[in-house]
């Protein structure tokens, strides 16, 4: 009897033993199973926080990155909740337009948190960009980084050599920016017609209008000399605005119809208006229009109307938004100024072109004046110089900056 009470009694114990070892043993199993949760929140996590992007640069930073890999056409990113959808694709139209553009996005709004802790909630929105890389910085990347261009983009390879074929004979060493500027305006007023394309194809909106088909609009004159410039290493931006011929001599101005004519927005929608060029030169920003400068109808002769012009000489015929523009307030490297040939007034620039005369000269003369007297009467003192039977003069330019081109003796000329 007293065997079997003891043996009752060490059951009983043991059994108690078990099922505190089992207690504890479940304690730790249960530790276990919520230490790998969390740890598998934590991984979970980690990895949505590599797509996060909680800032306007770094979404702008990450689309960018995405734009530089050419295997791909689109980004995925998850940012916070407060952001809208306009916000977003505000954000997106800030993409260089001479790098590229999005063309389209998705949007979608999401709540994750670890376990079911509610302070932990992180609402947010997965965006995904589509976008497209532009020819304009296929090009860049491959002059300037020597980054190949992909096999199927071949407007870009056709560019990219008339770029290359333009920087080996146009530009040398030891040139100033000044006179890049220079070449890279002449070369495009010289080589592009304002005109559309004859394939319907809507080339003349980009560089490769201006530069491969030579027909181009305000935007591709104004892309292919942010193109050019660029290779050269000279800062530039493109201006978008309105340009009118009201106050404007020549009233023959491409896109000077007060914004009947159209170009390609960053977002690259086509809209109405007009579009130009702010250069830095010497350290200081300059307004340049090499569409204004291209001559139009049966006239041929190169201007340099709007090369380097300040803010009061623009604005007098265009129209911008500041806040997306620096200011141009110098005329030092304004064209005329800096070739002497500047005149403030009307008796300043007679006194030039009489010595102009007298010394020989009889090539045409392009330069500024301020309220020049061109009558008959006021230009009558040019026959006093040996051999000047007639000549010929063409004004453009505005009130105040008036821009006068005189041929001399055109019919012996010819």
């Amino acid at each position: 009897m007293e065997i079997k009470r003891v043996v009752f009694w060490i059951m009983f114990i043991g059994f108690f033993v078990l099922i505190a070892i089992m207690g504890v043993v479940g304690k730790k199993q249960r530790e276990a199973k919520e230490l790998e949760l969390e740890e598998e929140a934590k991984r979970v996590q980690a990895e949505l926080e590599k797509e996060t992007f909680r800032t306007d640069e770094e979404i702008l930073g990450h689309l960018n990155e995405a734009m530089d890999d050419y295997t791909i056409d689109n980004v995925y990113m998850r940012v916070p909740g407060t952001y809208s959808d306009d916000e977003l694709m505000d954000l997106a139209h800030k993409i260089d337009p001479m790098k590229g553009r999005v063309t389209k996005m998705s949007y979608s709004r999401s709540t994750t948190r670890v376990g079911d802790n509610e302070a932990s909630a992180d609402y947010y929105a997965g965006i995904n960009y589509s976008f497209e890389i532009c020819d304009e910085y296929y090009v860049t990347q491959k002059i300037k980084e020597g980054k190949e261009i992909p096999n199927l983009e071949v407007d870009a390879q056709k560019l990219c050599d008339v770029c290359e074929k333009f920087l080996s004979e146009y530009i040398q060493p030891g040139m100033s920016d000044y006179d890049k500027e220079l070449a890279v305006h002449d070369y495009i007023v010289n080589n592009c017609e304002y005109s559309f394309s004859d394939k319907n194809d809507m080339s003349e909106f980009y560089a490769f209008g201006a530069l491969v088909n030579h027909k181009a609009v305000c935007s591709g004159y104004s892309r292919a000399t942010a193109l050019l410039l660029d290779l050269c290493d000279i800062d530039v931006k493109l201006i978008s605005g309105d340009a009118n011929n009201n106050n404007a001599a020549d009233n023959s101005n491409p896109d000077g119809t007060g914004g009947t004519q159209s170009y390609i927005a960053p977002d690259g929608t086509v809209v109405d208006g007009h579009m130009w060029n702010q250069v830095k030169i010497e350290g200081l920003w300059y307004n340049l229009d090499t569409t204004w400068d291209d001559p139009v109808g049966g006239e041929q002769t190169l201007r340099h109307t709007y090369f380097n012009v300040d803010d009061t000489i623009l604005r007098l015929n265009h129209e911008w938004d500041s806040k997306d523009a620096e200011i141009c307030s110098s005329t030092l490297q304004n064209y005329y100024e800096k070739n002497g040939l500047f005149f403030k007034s009307g008796d300043a620039y007679k006194e030039y072109l009489g010595t102009y005369l007298s010394e020989g000269n009889r090539d045409v003369l392009e330069c500024a004046v301020s309220y020049p007297d061109t009558s008959e009467e006021g230009m009558y003192f040019v026959f006093d110089y040996s051999g000047i039977t007639s000549y010929q003069i063409t004004t453009c330019g505005v009130d105040g900056y008036e821009i006068l081109s005189i041929e001399f003796n055109p019919s012996q000329a010819e």
